[in-house]
């Protein structure tokens, strides 16, 4: 079977039903195809398979002997497997900062914008909501300004489930201010209905210091969803931890905090998402995997154990990045078998490689930006 085939198979299904056995077998079979279709139509990825000696691809039988490739060498290298038409997405950053290029065609953007959205929706349910984007609104104006744009990009793919889309922030005389009309319809719809408030986990955690300033109280549906992401440099420079802000969020919001959801997730594989409900770690999908290793073996390490975070995605099909070693450290903080057979996986992320450059929009917006 064609790698996109098996690629489509697999996002026919949904993203948390598979068996343990059902899911290793998918992935392996995905990852042995991977393998041979960029040896096949990247050079470069070739060439580092081959020199290092690798399984063959056939004779892979655990996801943990996967060979993985460094977030990094996505900013030295341009990485393309496809010969159609592609797009190039770059990772945000500061100017002094390299980049990640990631090159995308059709298919794949097509399979991210699939993943994402059933992703989305297992959480958030089918039916569309009104979302609220603790922002400004895109436009030619702030388009210019590369960091703004970088940040309405990362945005743009959760708002595919958004029935209508309302932006909180405003400028007015070089301040950046709450929109009084954005407040109001926010807690009118609210009133009737579930929402979706949505934002950079630095720019909600500021939206809400400003909020509540203001003595102000917030009525919220108990349906309605806090979605935040991007980035936990700014909030933990100021110590601010998960459960502080989980705890502030359901107080502005009067709301249980099982509705936050804290989205992980990088440039490198656009689409696989894990979302973290409430305090708990990142749900990992049937669409990936996450191998904790240690920092200096690369040995996979037991549940618990701190080290790096290797995350295999079945969706990248234009660049050979399904297999991927970032520069987060974390655990594995919960594994357990539901009363459904599935395989439950949580994990936490706790620190950075400490020569890694700060990446995210979330982490490299100018202080002058928030409110």
């Amino acid at each position: 079977m064609l790698l996109t085939d098996q690629i489509n198979l697999m996002l026919k299904k949904l993203p948390y039903e598979l068996s343990p056995d059902a899911k290793k077998t998918s992935l392996i079979n995905i990852c042995r195809s991977q393998i041979k279709y960029h040896i096949e139509n990247c050079e470069p990825y070739k060439n580092w398979y081959e020199s290092n000696n690798f399984k063959l691809p056939n004779n892979i039988s655990n996801l943990n002997e996967v060979p993985f490739i460094p977030s990094s060498v996505f900013k030295h290298l341009n990485l393309v497997s496809s010969d159609q038409k592609s797009k190039k997405i770059s990772s945000s950053g500061t100017t002094s900062q390299l980049k990640s290029n990631i090159f995308l065609d059709s298919k794949t953007s097509l399979n991210q914008t699939s993943a994402l959205s059933k992703i989305l929706s297992s959480h958030l349910g089918k039916t569309r909501r009104p979302f609220f984007v603790i922002d400004f609104e895109p436009s030619s104006e702030n388009a210019n300004n590369n960091e703004m744009s970088a940040r309405f990009a990362g945005m743009s793919g959760y708002l595919i489930a958004a029935k209508k889309r309302t932006y909180m922030l405003r400028e007015i005389d070089g301040r950046v201010v709450i929109c009084k009309e954005a407040l109001s319809e926010l807690e009118s719809t609210s009133k009737n209905g579930p929402i979706v408030v949505i934002g950079y986990t630095y720019m909600l955690w500021q939206y809400m210091k400003k909020y509540d300033d203001s003595n102000q109280q917030i009525k919220f549906h108990k349906d309605s969803k806090i979605i935040h992401f991007g980035g936990w440099k700014k909030l933990s420079s100021e110590k601010i931890k998960k459960e502080e802000l989980n705890y502030n969020i359901s107080q502005h919001f009067k709301t249980n905090i099982e509705n936050i959801l804290d989205i992980y997730g990088f440039t490198e594989q656009l689409g696989t998402v894990y979302v973290a409900t409430g305090d708990n770690g990142c749900l990992v999908t049937d669409y990936s995997h996450v191998i904790v290793r240690d920092t200096s073996s690369f040995e996979e390490v037991e549940d618990g154990k701190l080290g790096f975070l290797q995350f295999i995605s079945c969706l990248p099909e234009s660049y050979p990045g399904f297999s991927i070693l970032n520069d987060d450290i974390g655990y594995i903080s919960h594994r357990e078998i539901d009363n459904n057979g599935r395989e439950i996986i949580h994990f936490k992320v706790s620190d950075r490689l400490k020569e890694a450059e700060a990446r995210g929009c979330g982490d490299t917006l100018p202080e002058e930006y928030y409110i």
